[in-house]
């Protein structure tokens, strides 16, 4: 089975804000545990859930899992991406979409959080 890592963000009209997600991407593309790995945005960025879906599909992926870039499961994570991904299942009724959790809490986020208080910080 050929699997892909579909990673999916919010959007945001701020010009140059999904280079995160981006990158994010490519750094799991580079670590080879998957066949393929997209983006995709809910709102206001290209390409969608059904844009991102369907490029892996052409490419001969038969399963995806979608991992929200969400830290808790909100409206978006319960709702709307669902809502999405089940209208790309019906458009492709033969490739396994699987929802994961979003990323929640992690220890690790801690040592983020606390690095990014000591780092470059800007006068409010």
């Amino acid at each position: 089975m050929e699997s892909a890592l579909l990673i999916l963000a919010h959007g945001s009209r701020a010009e140059g804000s999904s280079e995160t997600i981006y990158k994010i991407a490519e750094g799991l593309r580079k670590s080879g545990e998957y066949e393929d790995v997209e983006a995709a945005f809910l709102q206001f960025e290209r390409p969608n859930i059904a844009e991102a879906v369907d490029k892996l599909v052409k490419k001969g992926i038969t399963e995806i899992v979608a991992v929200p870039a969400f830290l808790f499961a909100g409206n978006h994570v319960l709702k709307d991406i669902p809502e999405e991904l089940k209208k790309a299942k019906a458009l492709f009724p033969n490739v396994r979409i699987v929802l994961a959790e979003p990323i929640g809490y992690d220890e690790r986020l801690c040592s983020i959080i606390s690095e990014r208080a000591k780092g470059n910080i800007v006068e409010i």
